[in-house]
């Protein structure tokens, strides 16, 4: 019984130690063409373009870009908004997020995964359709 502990225990160390050197890879060939910001620029720059976007943090394989909702007849802040944009070795993880605050409250998350090859002008215009759902509270350019 001792020994079957330390054989499990020493493959999910190898484990572990593969998945952290496979990161690490990762994380170098990102920052080596720029990190996530440089590689999918086209669509953080179309996301920037929302009147209240602001780039909230940055790291070499992620990116997360908030703003807020203005209350169109009163002219509050009603809700905040985010999009992380994530690489994820092959994938790219983008999630949408989203929380008003007029009547109650309502939420809305979305997380899709595209493999990295995917137009960006493609996964813009699937983003801004799921922004344009909440464009009554103000997310416009």
């Amino acid at each position: 019984m001792f020994w079957i502990i330390i054989i499990i225990a020493a493959v999910v160390i190898c484990f572990l130690l593969k998945f952290g050197i496979d990161y690490a890879k990762e994380c170098h060939a990102l920052n080596a063409r720029g990190g996530v910001r440089e590689i999918y620029r086209p669509i953080i720059d179309g996301l920037l373009e929302y009147s209240s976007a602001y780039l909230i943090k940055e790291n070499s394989d992620f990116v997360v870009i908030g703003g807020s909702f203005t209350d169109p007849i009163f002219n509050r802040n009603c809700g905040q908004w985010s999009i992380s944009i994530q690489s994820a070795f092959v994938i790219l993880r983008i999630t949408y997020q989203a929380y008003t605050d007029l009547g109650g409250g309502e939420n809305s998350k979305k997380v899709w995964e595209f493999p990295s090859s995917t137009d960006q002008e493609e996964i813009l215009k699937l983003i801004r359709t799921k922004a344009d759902e909440w464009d009554i509270y103000g997310i416009v350019k």
